[in-house]
C-alpha cells in the first residue's frame, strides 16, 4: 500500500508539473505577440469601482451554483442545511484555482458529502458514498446546461456576428453537447446500463438524474438556477470587458464567452489559465477587438475569480486544514 501511495503521488506531482509547463508555455507565446505597453495602459485604466462590481457578481454566481447543488443532493438522500453545501461550494472553487494539490474542487466537494454519510450505506441506496459522486457529477451537468442554452440562443439571435465558418461547427457541437445531456436521462432504460459492471455505473447515474429531474417543475427551477449563475459570470466578463475597453453589448459577450468557458473544462491547464487567455484572442479577434484589451481582460477576470473563490480559503482554514 505505501509503495501504490508512493507512485500515486508521484503520478500526480508529474501531472501538476505538466500542467504548469502548459500553462507558462501557452502565456508565454501569448504575452509575446502583444504590445506590453498597450496591455499595461489597458490594466491601469480599470476602475477600482469595476473590479469591485465583477467581484460581487462572481461571489453571487458561485453562490447561487451552490444553492443549485444544495438542491440536486436534497432530491438524492443527502440532509445536511444549505450552509455545509454553501461552505463545500466555495472550498471547492478555491481549490479550483489551481493550487499544488491532488485534491480538485470536485473532489474535495464529493470528499466533504463522504465524510458526512451515516454508517451502513451501501452502494446504490440513497445517500450513499457513490451518490456524493453522482450529486457533484449531475450538478456539473445542470450547470453545463445552463450554459449551452444561453450560448445556443445568443447564437441564434446573433447569427451574423461571427463568420459562417465559425458559426455554423460551432452550433453544430454545442447542439450535439446538449442531445448528450438530455441522452443521459434515457440511459437507465436500456438493460446494458443496468446490470453491466461497468457500465452499470452510467445506469445508476440516470437513475439518480431521473430522480433529480423527474418533474417539470426541478427542471425548470435548476435549469433556471443554472442560467442566472452563469448570467452572473458573463455580467462579470461584460463588466471587465467595458472596463478595458471592449465596448461591446452584453449579447456579445453571450456568444464569444461561453465557448471560451467549455474550452477551459479541457483539464490540460491550471483553472484554465493560458486556454482562457488564447481562446479568447481568438474568438475576440473575429469580430475586430484590440489583442491587447482582450488579453488584458481575461487575465483581470481569472485574478478577480480568484479573490471571489477566497472565502473557500476562510473555510478551509476553520476546519483546520483538513482535507
Amino acid at each position: 500500500m505505501p509503495i501504490l501511495s508512493d507512485k500515486n503521488q508521484r503520478k500526480r506531482a508529474v501531472n501538476y508539473a505538466v500542467k504548469i509547463g502548459i500553462t507558462a508555455l501557452l502565456l508565454f507565446l501569448i504575452l509575446r505577440s502583444v504590445n506590453s505597453r498597450d496591455t499595461a495602459a489597458a490594466m491601469s485604466g480599470v476602475s477600482f469601482q469595476s473590479l469591485l462590481i465583477a467581484l460581487l457578481l462572481l461571489f453571487c454566481s458561485t453562490t447561487i451554483a451552490s444553492f443549485r447543488w444544495y438542491l440536486i443532493m436534497q432530491r438524492i438522500g443527502f440532509c445536511q442545511g444549505y450552509l455545509f453545501f454553501l461552505k463545500s461550494y466555495f472550498k471547492g472553487a478555491f481549490f479550483n484555482q489551481g493550487l499544488p494539490t491532488s485534491v480538485g474542487g470536485d473532489g474535495l466537494r464529493i470528499l466533504d458529502c463522504s465524510r458526512s454519510l451515516k454508517n451502513g450505506q451501501k452502494r446504490g441506496e440513497p445517500g450513499s458514498a457513490e451518490d456524493a459522486f453522482f450529486g457533484v457529477f449531475i450538478d456539473r451537468i445542470i450547470g453545463l446546461a445552463g450554459l449551452l442554452l444561453l450560448n445556443i440562443s445568443a447564437l441564434l439571435l446573433n447569427h451574423t456576428l461571427l463568420p459562417a465558418t465559425v458559426y455554423y461547427p460551432l452550433l453544430f457541437i454545442l447542439s450535439c453537447l446538449t442531445c448528450g445531456l438530455i441522452a443521459l436521462f434515457f440511459l437507465r432504460k436500456f438493460r446494458i446500463f443496468t446490470t453491466g459492471r461497468y457500465l452499470g455505473y452510467l445506469g445508476r447515474l440516470s437513475e439518480r438524474y431521473f430522480q433529480v429531474y423527474s418533474s417539470i417543475r426541478s427542471i425548470s427551477i435548476q435549469l433556471g438556477l443554472s442560467i442566472i449563475t452563469h448570467l452572473c459570470a458573463m455580467s462579470a466578463f461584460y463588466v471587465l470587458g467595458r472596463a478595458t475597453g471592449l465596448d461591446f453589448p452584453l449579447q456579445v459577450y453571450l456568444v464569444l464567452v461561453p465557448p471560451v468557458i467549455l474550452l477551459t473544462l479541457v483539464p490540460i491547464s491550471l483553472a484554465g489559465w493560458g486556454v482562457r487567455e488564447g481562446a479568447m484572442v481568438g474568438f475576440f479577434l473575429m469580430i475586430g477587438a484590440d489583442k491587447s484589451r482582450v488579453l488584458t481582460f481575461s487575465i483581470l477576470f481569472g485574478l478577480t475569480a480568484m479573490v471571489a473563490s477566497l472565502p473557500g480559503l476562510m473555510v478551509y482554514l476553520t476546519q483546520k486544514n483538513k482535507l
